[in-house]
């Protein structure tokens, strides 16, 4: 009776543990009274110790080494704890040794395996777990299979995850969904709505996950009619007032080309965070409308939304689109003064753009090299381009060198720096820097009667080809009618 009341109590006390000192003080009572032998006792400690918002991942794993008989739920802890942490690498090393000392994995280790995987985009190790699911014979377990399918799209393997996918006979809306965000995550945004099509002649209902995913596809492929078919879907869903939803669908539209639509969608929100005042300046600033962004921002602060660093980001964006320097420069004061956001390099992008189409480009250039952090290329690049237009072509080397030392081999970058050269007349240098370079073409998509066409440099595999040049050479000829070309931009030797 003793010792059942002890048990009793020892395990109301491992039940009520708050922090990690409260913890070690039940471990000190357990040890006194010989029940740190018990497993169950001992597992709640590494259970709160892996997983809890006191984690101490380090301690759970002394208290596993000290334990005689461990468990697999002790081992899975650990190594779901790692999963999560800021070193998933060491759930793979935690696995090694739970197999080391003789235990099997089972339906649980697996998905937490695949989960640090995952994060540490390692295709190799998550392979080779895979061969260890099927060689403990088919679990039939749906976080086994799903996370299996998320490991392979989160590596970019989506020929790979769709094997796997077409092998699961249980396939619910979880299953769509990473096959939905994995597609899109990849840029292979056609795809993506091809899987949401699948799941529909499925009889899957989606949920608001899969909806944003799919928004967010359209959005990338500018497809606005699917965009407004999938926004019925959402009101007949009842999924109306989903915030997440609410931002993607004014997203969608207003990178789509519709700002109507996206304000009409962002004012018939009841519900609206940071983010969806964030995406409605975006998408003024997109259109070019920097006057209404810095009107939606006053009104985020009239109703009481505290900007963040993004939604900053979206004014200044909007700032620089619209050449706004004066409003620009104000609330990238009023953003550290005002409200203890610290910029970052994004914040002082924006700036540096904004001075640079301005023409105060030695002012642009103190701020770069005064800057709090360190610059990147793209700060360099956007100096680089405004000096080339406003014709400082002194500055525009001392810019071109700072972006060579930083990305030698992007070869858009290199391009910007042989057109520095061409300026200054230096084509031997042109020449050493274009040779052997090869961009990647560049593509451009519109859609027309729900069809969207994508067309490529040099592009001569679309059907209407012919129609096309025939239409675009008219076009060209009557643009050179009255026209006298100016040539002090070109970049060739002539």
């Amino acid at each position: 009776m003793r010792v059942a009341e002890t048990l009793t109590k020892c395990f109301s006390m491992v039940e009520s543990i708050t922090s990690m000192l409260h913890l070690q003080q039940i471990q000190a009572q357990m040890t006194k009274t010989a029940l740190d032998r018990n497993a169950l006792a001992v597992s709640k400690l590494v259970a709160f110790s892996s997983l809890s918002d006191h984690a101490d991942l380090n301690y759970a794993c002394s208290i596993l080494i000290h334990t005689e008989n461990s468990t697999n739920f002790m081992w899975n802890m650990i190594v779901r704890g790692f999963s999560h942490s800021k070193e998933p690498e060491k759930a793979l090393y935690w696995y090694s040794k739970m197999t080391n000392s003789g235990l099997s994995p089972d339906k649980f280790t697996f998905p937490f395996l695949l989960k640090a995987c995952s994060r540490l985009f390692n295709l190799g190790n998550g392979q080779q777990i895979h061969c260890q699911i099927v060689k403990v014979g088919p679990l039939n377990d749906p976080h086994v299979d799903s996370s299996l399918v998320h490991f392979y799209t989160s590596c970019g393997d989506l020929d790979f995850a769709q094997m796997v996918f077409e092998k699961i006979s249980h396939r619910n809306v979880v299953f769509w969904n990473v096959m939905i965000s994995g597609s899109a995550r990849n840029g292979r945004f056609k795809e993506a709505l091809g899987f949401f099509h699948q799941m529909r002649l499925a009889d899957e209902n989606p949920d608001e996950f899969s909806l944003v995913c799919v928004t967010s596809a359209c959005t990338n492929i500018g497809m606005l009619s699917m965009g407004k078919w999938v926004h019925g879907l959402v009101h007949k869903s009842g999924f109306c007032q989903v915030v997440l939803l609410g931002n993607a669908l004014v997203n969608m539209y207003g990178k789509c080309g519709s700002m109507d639509d996206a304000f009409k969608v962002f004012d018939e929100m009841g519900v609206r965070d940071v983010v969806s005042w964030g995406t409605m300046i975006d998408v003024c600033a997109i259109h070019g409308c920097g006057k209404r962004a810095l009107d939606v921002f006053g009104e985020m602060e009239r109703v009481g939304i505290m900007p963040d660093d993004m939604a900053f980001t979206s004014v200044l964006c909007a700032c620089s689109h619209a050449g706004l320097l004066l409003e620009g420069e104000m609330w990238f004061n009023r953003m550290s003064r005002d409200y203890r956001i610290t910029p970052k390099i994004q914040h002082y992008g924006c700036l540096v753009d904004l001075l640079g189409k301005a023409g105060r480009l030695e002012e642009a250039y103190r701020l770069v090299r005064h800057m709090l952090i360190e610059p990147d290329a793209a700060v360099w690049r956007s100096l680089v381009v405004a000096c080339l237009f406003h014709g400082d072509l002194c500055l525009a080397e001392v810019a071109a060198g700072w972006l060579r030392r930083l990305d030698p081999d992007d070869t858009g970058d290199l391009v910007i720096l042989s057109n520095v050269y061409a300026r200054l007349g230096r084509w031997g240098d042109v020449e050493r820097l274009r040779r052997g370079v090869r961009k990647n073409p560049s593509c451009s998509s519109i859609e027309v009667n729900g069809v969207v066409h994508e067309f490529f440099t040099w592009d001569m595999l679309h059907p209407q080809t012919s129609e096309i040049y025939v239409l675009m050479n008219h076009m060209i000829r009557e643009m050179r009618l009255g026209y006298v070309s100016n040539t002090s931009h070109v970049l060739m030797e002539l």
